[in-house]
């Protein structure tokens, strides 16, 4: 199971890693004039390195955010890209796999915002005071819902699994162990013996 996992529309502002090394993927939108804006953030190994028990080692993904922001709130579309290492659920090696990933987050500045106001939209709604969004914990996130639920090697140009040949051998020849163990423990098979021990016996 992958436990990078979000079941929740608004977003909480209580983050699992360290808040002193999350102030560069940060908006400071309280000195922030209303309308558009870019900005550029840089995830690297680091970044995944604050999240405890985050299966992502390793990691280069670039993170582009259009904001807008009005009095009330700031709309914010994210686009991400790059790619980050995970293991195979397959060999159980890591390798890279492709960051593709495009979402909206709506920051409201009254803390109080539902998520009808916002449609589909999902929803950080800040305290009465706040002037700066961390974007930590959502970017992390996107990231690990933009990976596939299964985390396969890709095929080579000749339809090749890049999975590794050595543990893939490994771990038929424990499957196949694992069946022959099964196969003389059930009880059709031990019938099968009995019956064939009082076969032999009557001979």
């Amino acid at each position: 199971m992958h436990n990078c996992e979000k079941s929740v529309t608004f977003v909480d502002l209580t983050f699992e890693c360290n808040m002193d090394n999350q102030h560069s993927y940060s908006i400071a939108y309280g000195s922030l004039p209303q309308g558009k804006h870019t900005f550029e953030f840089e995830v690297d190994d680091a970044f995944f390195r604050r999240f405890e028990g985050s299966e992502i080692s390793e990691g280069q993904v670039s993170v582009r955010v259009d904001a807008e922001k009005t009095s009330n709130f700031m709309a914010l579309l994210f686009d991400m890209e790059g790619s980050v290492k995970v293991a195979c659920d397959r060999c159980l090696d890591e390798f890279f796999m492709p960051v593709d990933f495009e979402g909206k987050l709506t920051v409201s500045f009254s803390g109080d915002a539902e998520e009808d106001d916002f449609s589909e939209d999902e929803v950080m709604n800040m305290k009465h005071g706040d002037t700066e969004v961390d974007l930590a914990q959502y970017i992390y996130e996107s990231i690990c819902l933009s990976l596939p639920m299964q985390r396969l090697h890709p095929n080579d140009d000749k339809g090749v699994s890049g999975c590794n040949k050595e543990m893939l051998a490994a771990l038929q020849a424990l499957q196949e162990e694992a069946q022959r163990l099964k196969s003389e423990n059930s009880p059709w098979s031990k019938l099968s013996a009995t019956s064939a021990a009082h076969d032999k016996g009557k001979a």
